[in-house]
């Protein structure tokens, strides 16, 4: 029977810093630390007045906005773009970027995912990257009315030209949002198939508090916190004492949802209407 131990729980505020050309780096989860596979995952800090370049290499990498600087800048694709809090980039294998912390710090989630086998992909073409921004990204919301989530990395979401947002199955990725007492269903990911192992899954919080639950044991967790689910392992998570923000990463995106509560509304999910009385149109995961 699991248990909240199942999971790692880390305090990226606590985590160990190491300095870099471009300021501070923190791991928060790579095999060593939490037994992922397909997923490694920084914060990193880049001071005011200097640049982190990121070259791509052999990987997919996202990189995601955390803060609000006063002066952002990605360079990325031969464009230059102004990023603040939630914009960032996707890059496909070796893609290069630069962020420029020209007024203030930059808060950055960095998560690194190796290219999957062609299982995995089930046809798509994998890359180019892209520069993406909360401000463009399609909004879903669920059909309890309780959760809203923009992802900034995700093929089965679908552009109003009717394009994929991306076009790898490496990773998914995305902001979420719960009202007070919103709260996921108690649900596990297992393999596929293409990936037998399952994703490596985990979330990263931003501003509010939550409380994670694990066959019955439940542990609150504060901004800063990254918690990291083993495949298999049954899981809920919940907003305490008002909104709360995150981000979410599965690698690779192969993966089974299991709903393991008494819920009718599961896991369904509709795209923001692009107009007022515009039909609601279910988001199809498949």
């Amino acid at each position: 029977m699991a248990s909240i131990q199942d999971i790692h729980i880390i305090d990226s505020n606590m985590a160990k810093p190491e300095s870099v050309p471009s300021g501070v780096r923190r791991k928060l989860c790579s095999p060593g630390i939490c037994g992922s596979q397909t997923l490694t995952v920084y914060r990193r800090t880049v001071l005011p007045g200097r640049e982190f370049d990121v070259q791509a290499g052999d990987f997919y990498h996202v990189l995601y906005v955390m803060n609000d600087p006063v002066s952002c800048f990605v360079d990325y694709g031969g464009e230059t773009h102004r990023a603040g809090q939630g914009a960032g980039v996707l890059l496909a294998p070796h893609e290069p970027a630069r962020f420029d912390a020209s007024g203030t710090s930059v808060e950055l989630l960095h998560m690194v995912v190796p290219e999957p086998p062609a299982a995995v992909e089930d046809g798509l073409p994998g890359g180019p990257g892209y520069f993406f921004d909360r401000g463009t990204l399609r909004v879903l919301s669920d059909a309890s009315g309780g959760r809203v989530r923009r992802f900034c990395a995700e093929s089965s979401v679908r552009l109003l030209d009717g394009s994929r947002l991306t076009p790898t199955n490496a990773i998914q990725a995305g902001e979420m949002h719960y009202i007070d007492g919103g709260s996921s269903p108690y649900h596990s990911h297992v393999g596929t198939d293409a990936n037998p192992d399952g994703p490596a899954h985990c979330y990263m919080t931003f501003k509010g508090r939550g409380v994670v639950e694990v066959e019955g044991d439940v542990q609150e967790i504060e901004p800063g916190t990254l918690v990291y689910f083993p495949s298999g392992v049954p899981h809920r998570l919940r907003a305490l004492d008002g909104p709360l923000d995150y981000f979410e990463i599965q690698a690779w995106r192969s993966f089974k949802t299991n709903v393991l509560s008494e819920e009718p509304l599961g896991l369904r999910w509709y795209y923001e209407p692009e107009h007022p009385n515009a039909e609601p149109v279910e988001w199809n995961q498949s």
